[in-house]
């Protein structure tokens, strides 16, 4: 089933107050997306947004402070009263559907209070239909303290019957103790698989998603900034319907297992099929160095990741950080090119990858890519080769964030354009809050004379 990424509207996390972006341009798909602008304008909050879902619909669960390396419960501050909502629309060939989560922030996690699933069919006179509604605190009815709204009849009948009815309210429990998902969680799916209470429809929708998160992959700037640790080399791969982040070590320090090995041959010997070309001569391999085994009869190995130039053969660790960068991204920017349902998000693309080289990356991704790239950037060579509408501008207004430029001919230079709506103004927001050099040196001056308590 094909199944592409259509809308995410975000509202109330970090710095976006209210932000929408679509990935389709005149009712077709979009195969890469570049995200531009200002430094705290919420280029960073689409990936954590994105991230939050999927985390959500994988797990069902959101987690504490320290379990995930988004840092997704940061993604809110606990002092605003105001939830935060997220809702993402995907296109499949028989209908849209739509995931809106609703959350808050308690001192430790993120609690889910309210979760929507809708469907539209791709049909004429096809309108919006809600196949579930939880929201935390409701009860149904009085004698049955189920969380669930808008409620057909045949539904309300099927939960009457008492199994169902005690099935639901273990599931309700479980939730309402946990925070997490209604939807997405293990026992949910089960009820789905074997009860009739709800629609074949629902369960659909739910392993769209399921699959959705599978397909998708995000790389962060905490991700990426594990990189300048010389520890371990965070690899994003997709080789051989396996996909993932695996920590591969750099430092012939640290033990892997042998599957993890085998793992990082194949995404090695992947990578080195377009490595050679983007940097010439280079390849790379994955060194044994000791083999051992662990009191459960496992193989341990002790690995270090190794670079080739001719003849030459030095540790990875001692190439440079926009290398490593390149590397660590080639095996999901590859899946990407190559397969329709893939989406990749990554955080500062351009981040130690020389521009001319960044160019031809994103032209190549916009020319023939089957999936879908979003990225985010502070260089502006991308602006010089890709299309207007497949950029998106962030703006100064934390109400509005994401917006696209209008009324643009195909043959004006989007860079020029976008310079000259920083100095000059002209889009629909403004983008950027330009301070002069003399605000900028009075701020240093005042900061050197400043007193300071000894």
């Amino acid at each position: 089933m094909k199944i592409e990424l259509k809308k995410i509207t975000i509202e109330h996390i970090k710095n976006v107050a209210n932000g929408s972006i679509d990935f389709f341009h005149k009712d077709k798909p979009l195969n890469i997306v570049g995200v531009y602008g200002a430094n705290g304008s919420g280029k960073t909050t689409l990936v954590d947004a994105i991230a939050l879902i999927k985390q959500i619909v994988e797990t069902g669960l959101i987690g504490s402070q320290a379990d995930y390396q988004h840092d997704l419960v940061d993604l809110i501050d606990f002092t605003q009263n105001q939830p935060a909502h997220v809702r993402i629309v995907l296109a499949t060939d028989q209908a849209d559907v739509t995931y809106d989560v609703t959350l808050r922030r308690t001192a430790q996690r993120l609690v889910i209070d309210d979760e929507q699933i809708r469907y539209k069919a791709n049909q004429k006179g096809g309108r919006t239909r809600t196949l579930l509604h939880y929201q935390r605190g409701f009860s149904w009815s009085d004698d049955i303290p189920i969380p669930l709204k808008d409620l057909t009849k045949t539904v309300q009948r099927k939960i009457r019957v008492p199994k169902n009815m005690v099935d639901l309210r273990v599931l309700s429990e479980l939730v309402d103790e946990r925070a997490d998902s209604f939807f997405f969680n293990k026992n949910m799916l089960k009820l789905l698989t074997t009860t009739d209470i709800f629609s074949d429809q629902l369960l659909t929708v739910l392993k769209v998603f399921k699959q959705f998160a599978l397909n998708l992959a995000v790389y962060s700037s905490k991700i990426s900034g594990q990189i300048y640790s010389d520890i371990f080399l965070p690899l994003s791969f997709s080789v051989d319907q396996a996909f993932g982040l695996v920590p591969i070590p750099t430092d012939s320090t640290k033990n892997i297992s042998a599957e993890l090995y085998e793992v990082g041959v194949k995404v090695f010997a992947q990578i080195n099929e377009v490595l050679p070309v983007l940097i010439p001569d280079l390849t790379i391999s994955l060194a044994k160095k000791e083999v051992t085994t662990n009191q459960k009869g496992d193989e341990i190995l002790t690995v270090e990741a190794v670079a080739h130039r001719g003849t030459h053969h030095f540790p990875l660790r001692c190439e440079s950080d926009g290398i490593k960068k390149i590397i660590s991204i080639l095996s999901t920017l590859i899946n990407t090119y190559n397969h329709e349902n893939i989406i990749a998000v990554i955080d500062e693309l351009d981040a130690g990858i020389y521009e001319y080289l960044l160019g031809e990356l994103v032209s190549v991704m916009s020319d023939r890519a089957k999936g879908l790239l979003i990225f985010t950037s502070h260089n502006l060579r991308p602006l010089e080769v890709l299309p207007y509408h497949k950029i998106i501008f962030t703006t100064m207004n934390a109400s509005n964030r994401y917006i696209t430029i209008k009324n643009i001919k195909a043959t004006n230079n989007l860079r020029d354009v976008y310079l000259r709506a920083i100095q000059l103004g002209g889009m629909d927001e403004s983008i950027f809050n330009h301070n002069n050099e003399i605000n900028i040196k009075r701020a240093f001056r005042r900061a050197e004379m400043k007193p300071t308590n000894d």
